[in-house]
């Protein structure tokens, strides 16, 4: 079982949870820390090294653009995903301009652990 430490942006904590348990049923040994703001998320990427970050887009006066910008500046090697139905088209295309690996619509939850492998993996 591989092993990994995730950070995940997201307003509500049972949310994130579902995340987690995605990727466990994926096979992954899951280590994970949750926040819902840019605050919260300096201070995570201060504190320890995540293999992954899965962002939400619609969390309160953060948004999935944002946190991209804070992981370029404190942690810009770790992957970046954005999990979430509230993204414009246009925002996809910059944040994929900007370094995030992947977007993923939230009623496809089921295939995150498959796109996290492929990530960490390559």
């Amino acid at each position: 079982m591989q092993k990994i430490n995730v950070l995940i942006i997201e307003e509500f904590k049972y949310i994130a949870d579902l995340n987690v348990l995605e990727l466990k049923r994926g096979g992954f040994e899951v280590k994970s820390r949750y926040v819902s703001s840019e605050k919260d998320m300096q201070e995570a990427l201060r504190q320890e090294k995540f293999d992954i970050i899965l962002s939400d887009n619609s969390t309160p006066h953060f948004n999935a653009i944002q946190a991209l910008f804070t992981r370029n500046e404190m942690a810009p090697e770790t992957p970046f995903i954005i999990v979430s139905e509230d993204v414009s088209p246009e925002n996809i295309k910059f944040a994929m301009k900007n370094r995030c690996c992947a977007y993923l619509v939230k009623e496809n939850l089921h295939q995150l652990a498959i796109l996290v492998r492929n990530i960490i993996n390559r």
